[in-house]
């Protein structure tokens, strides 16, 4: 005969986020691996007692042994009277405060089931949140970055790509196309069969139905079809982004070799670099086109590059219902009337407009400058994408729709 398992009517993973939330609440970094295997742990080997549980959440949560008398606190004030009974959730609780050893642990957020799951929830009113308790709830977001990051880049996360060397630039260079697999799509005039398609393919139904008399007894299904969508970036190499250039090369040649995007790069005049960019070699690539581009860091003429991609006969093609990325600081030799105008017509031609400003990292950046404020009118979406985590936000407006 086996043995009770614990939380057996329970979902292991609600189960499992609870306990990670208050470690996380309660200073303890947990990050997504960990997560995981916590999860496959709970899967794997169901626990009979509170000391198995210990054992597979200490195991699979806590990296480094400062961090056991954190954990052995959390799980203290939750597990220490060995009561594991079960109730049911209610919906209007309030916050739960969970104390060990006379001596409140930390304010909780709604109660979310685990102090239920253990009968160690008490009701309360809901009391203010300090500064401290505020700062360790919103750590949550810094937590999954490093996750995605190998151990050599993890801590340059957060340092802006202007002040990387050229050669640390050129190896994020060469790990970028292993991060830019997401590209957006678009729905196709064609179906495909799918067995939880939402319209009824009437032709295989009806085929299939030959071997039944003629009695269709079971339903074909098919969905829309997607295809990838366009994908045209505009790189700024004047003078004000030379530092911000190499690294942005490097990502349209992510573009190019995985996306098929077309790219242009812009300072005094607009030059189509597609073709050098899909060099199989990155640096070999990332030189040619360097070396083809011939005004790089020189003015810049944002107005009369966009108009020149947007009246092309040719290029113009690449844009209609393309996602379309800009990645220029905004300062223009133009007039912003000249750039306002060019941004309209790109916008009614494009899909979405994402403008990439490093500058706009800054706390106090404010769209001001004459070039700026112009195209704010037409952009869907204003990203910095000056470091590595900012990568992330260029990469979620990237696969966004409309």
């Amino acid at each position: 005969m086996t043995e009770a398992v614990l939380f057996r009517s329970v979902d292991i993973g609600i189960f499992a986020s609870a306990i990670i939330a208050r470690l996380r609440s309660a200073g303890l970094e947990v990050g997504l691996a960990s997560a995981n295997s916590f999860s496959d742990g709970l899967a794997c080997c169901p626990p009979t007692d509170v000391s198995t549980l210990y054992w597979v959440s200490r195991t699979c949560l806590v990296r480094d042994k400062s961090d056991f008398e954190v954990f052995d606190q959390v799980f203290d004030a939750l597990f220490n009277d060995f009561s594991l009974a079960i109730a049911e959730t209610r919906a209007n609780v309030g916050r739960a405060e969970v104390k060990a050893e006379g001596s409140m642990l930390k304010r909780s957020s709604p109660v979310d089931g685990l102090e239920i799951m253990a009968g160690r929830a008490r009701n309360t009113q809901t009391p203010e949140v300090t500064d401290d308790e505020e700062a360790a709830s919103e750590s949550d977001e810094d937590i999954a970055l490093p996750e995605l990051l190998p151990s050599e880049f993890a801590e340059l996360a957060e340092t802006p790509f202007d002040e990387l060397s050229p050669e640390q630039l050129d190896e994020i260079g060469l790990w970028l196309p292993s991060v830019v697999a997401h590209f957006p799509t678009r729905q196709s005039r064609r179906r495909r069969s799918a067995h939880r398609g939402t319209k009824i393919d009437l032709r295989r139904t009806m085929t299939a139905a030959k071997s039944t008399g003629g009695v269709p007894m079971t339903l074909a299904r098919q969905e829309v079809r997607k295809k990838p969508r366009s994908l045209v970036m505009v790189g700024d190499v004047s003078g004000s982004m030379e530092s911000f250039t190499r690294i942005y090369l490097h990502l349209m040649r992510s573009l190019v070799v995985f996306g098929d995007a077309e790219v242009f790069t812009f300072s005094t005049e607009l030059r189509r670099v597609t073709v050098p960019l899909r060099d199989k070699d990155p640096q070999a690539a990332i030189d040619r086109m360097t070396a083809e581009v011939e005004d790089r860091f020189g003015g810049t003429r944002i107005a009369q590059s966009i108009g020149q991609l947007v009246s092309s006969p040719v290029w113009s093609n690449s844009l209609r219902g393309a996602v379309v990325l800009v990645a220029s600081d905004g300062w223009d030799s133009d007039t912003p009337e000249a750039l306002d105008h060019q941004m309209r017509r790109l916008r009614r031609m494009a899909h979405r407009v994402i403008w990439i400003n490093p500058r706009s990292a800054a706390t106090d950046f404010e769209p001001l400058v004459a070039g700026m404020a112009a195209a704010m009118a037409h952009v869907d979406d204003l990203v910095s994408g000056h470091s590595l985590a900012a990568v992330r936000e260029l990469l979620a407006a990237l696969s966004q729709r409309r």
